[in-house]
């Protein structure tokens, strides 16, 4: 592999992969279903679910893990890399890598099949900022929402995320992402109840 202009990896690959189990997943759709993105279509999926057979309809893969999984040999891919911390947040340069590295790819007509592990948190980040790159605020003022409707209600999982996709456009992360992201506190317990948030005014058998 090849390093980018952003620094994230490029280049391609013989890779294999495993096919999942499919009998359990309550999300076996993202085996590279189709997600809009402006005028363009982006595959999306999660390592848990995807078969050897949905990576043959496309011509790149952006796996947003540090590995991905093995299994057939003999598929010949290109690799566009963006690795990223699970229930973290963007990698540096990740603006400069989805617009020199990825929309040009989409302008050419490339299918890109983009994926994590449960395709939701990295691959609905990376599906809501090129959302808020390519399509307007008028036209799609909210690319979390606008994700969380074409491809998983799951998607973006984190505050970092969440931040790093309304960065795009510079504006900062609405509230109610910031309610939906807040630190959760543990229940105190008050005289035998269990109130979230409150300071401890008696314990039971005081």
């Amino acid at each position: 592999m090849r390093v980018s202009k952003s620094g994230l990896k490029k280049g391609r690959a013989i890779v294999r992969v495993v096919g999942a189990d499919q009998s359990a997943s309550p999300h076996s759709a993202h085996r590279g279903n189709p997600v809009r993105v402006g005028p363009y279509t982006v595959l999306a999926g999660g390592t848990s679910y995807l078969q050897p057979e949905d990576l043959s309809q496309a011509d790149i893969l952006v796996p947003l893990t540090d590995r991905i999984p093995v299994g057939e040999f003999g598929s010949f891919y290109e690799i566009l890399a963006a690795p990223m911390r699970d229930f973290g947040g963007v990698p540096p340069g990740w603006e400069t890598f989805l617009k020199e590295e990825v929309v040009p790819l989409l302008v050419g007509g490339e299918k890109i099949l983009a994926f994590c592990v449960g395709g939701h948190g990295r691959t609905g980040t990376f599906l809501a900022s090129l959302i808020a790159l390519i399509e307007t605020s008028e036209e799609t003022p909210d690319p979390i929402e606008a994700v969380r409707a074409r491809h998983c209600r799951q998607a973006v999982e984190t505050r970092a995320q969440a931040e790093a996709i309304f960065a795009l456009r510079g504006e900062p992360l609405p509230e109610k992402y910031q309610r939906e992201f807040a630190p959760r506190q543990a229940p105190t317990p008050t005289s035998g109840k269990l109130v979230w948030g409150q300071a401890v005014t008696s314990l039971p058998g005081s």
